[in-house]
């Protein structure tokens, strides 16, 4: 979701960082690949690399937009627009892909809560669909079945905008860190089908100083394909983590963080291109469209 104020905190007078001691590196390889220019993805939050689709990436629309699955590339293009006719956006924040029955699906993160307000909030999955191929960019637009999953906190409301799949289905959610610190939450795979509001467990809390002045807070979240890592980001860094089998995360490195300050109008998404590229994407900010770009994220 927008966040004006730190973007604009950012751009005048970045307030003082203090790092948990977390040591800052500088990402590998960076380089923009494209721009989201398109005004459907103005206000994209999210990304998932597509298993079934190659070179594509799946992405969202933040609150008050259309319950859209949109399908951009590296080079910032739209390539299809899938609608969940039925369901709300609210203010969806995160996209991830993960098993669920016998397929992949995707999982819509509908979190996002910036006055952490919401007495219940939901999730939505869907089979990732099968886009036409082409080398041209597409106009494709469709409509697709989903399940949704509605569920609290045992504390209390949450701003949530990061979320993951294990490979067991189980959905991992950490917390922006406006309150509370970074926390982290687990929704078994077991909770979809269930009649009424499932709650979500708390698993850990991540050793990342959150701050809403200097834009240290959680933005996105993604899983490496072997399942081994899991990247954390901000509007400022990226954490990398060690995943164990239960979902929680020990740093990686002496810790060691990426260094992404200034590189983004205002990051959100992040997903594994392979074990070793990530790609990021951007909402467009106040002077410049989203971006998209690609890196490395070494471990020192």
């Amino acid at each position: 979701m927008r966040e004006w104020i730190g973007t604009l905190l950012l751009l005048v007078l970045p307030a003082p960082w203090q790092d948990g001691g977390w040591q800052l590196v500088t990402p590998r390889h960076l380089r923009q690949t494209g721009s989201l220019t398109d005004l459907r993805m103005a206000e994209t939050s999210g990304a998932a690399v597509s298993r079934r689709n190659p070179g594509i990436i799946w992405t969202i629309d933040d609150s008050g937009n259309p319950p859209d699955l949109i399908a951009t590339d590296t080079l910032g293009r739209f390539r299809a627009d899938i609608s969940l006719d039925g369901a709300t956006n609210i203010d969806w924040e995160e996209v991830a892909l993960g098993p669920c029955r016998q397929t992949t699906c995707l999982y819509i993160a509908d979190t996002g809560d910036n006055n952490e307000t919401r007495a219940e909030v939901q999730l939505y999955r869907l089979n990732e669909p099968t886009l036409i191929p082409s080398s041209l960019i597409l106009v494709q637009s469709a409509t697709a079945k989903f399940e949704r999953l509605r569920f609290r906190y045992p504390d209390g409301p949450h701003d949530v905008e990061a979320m993951a799949v294990l490979g067991n289905g189980d959905v991992l959610l950490v917390t922006k860190g406006r309150s509370h610190g970074v926390l982290e939450f687990r929704i078994p795979a077991s909770a979809w089908g269930n009649p009424g509001i499932a709650s979500a467990e708390r698993v850990d809390s991540l050793p990342i100083n959150a701050s809403v002045g200097s834009g240290q807070l959680i933005t996105g979240m993604a899983i490496s394909p072997d399942g081994r890592r899991a990247m954390v980001r901000s509007y400022r860094e990226i954490f990398p983590f060690a995943l164990r089998a239960d979902g929680t995360m020990r740093p990686l490195g002496k810790p060691t963080s990426c260094d992404i300050l200034g590189i983004e109008p205002q990051g959100e998404g992040i997903a594994f291109l392979d074990n070793r590229w990530l790609v990021l994407t951007s909402e467009r900010g106040l002077f410049k469209a989203g971006t998209v770009f690609v890196l490395e994220c070494p471990v020192e």
